[in-house]
């Protein structure tokens, strides 16, 4: 299977947007941190680590099932 395909597949879509999400996420914390007035502060950081972590415990389930019912579809 070449690059290509692997990220054009189904299952190379939720890579790729899981890395944008990781991306926009650093970008956020980035812009937060230097326009908040005391910047971010670590309960803030590490509820929004925490809330980020939690989404991506979700999305890594979700790419699990989705892969599970895949792998059963072929035939």
């Amino acid at each position: 299977m070449s690059v290509r395909d692997r990220l054009t597949s189904d299952l190379g879509v939720y890579a790729l947007s899981g890395l944008f999400s990781l991306v926009v996420f650093v970008v956020a914390l980035t812009i937060l941190s230097r326009t908040l007035p005391g910047g971010l502060g670590s309960r803030q950081l590490v509820g929004l680590v925490f809330g980020y972590l939690l989404f991506i415990g979700a999305y890594a389930t979700a790419w699990f099932i989705y892969s599970e019912i895949d792998s059963r579809e072929e035939i």
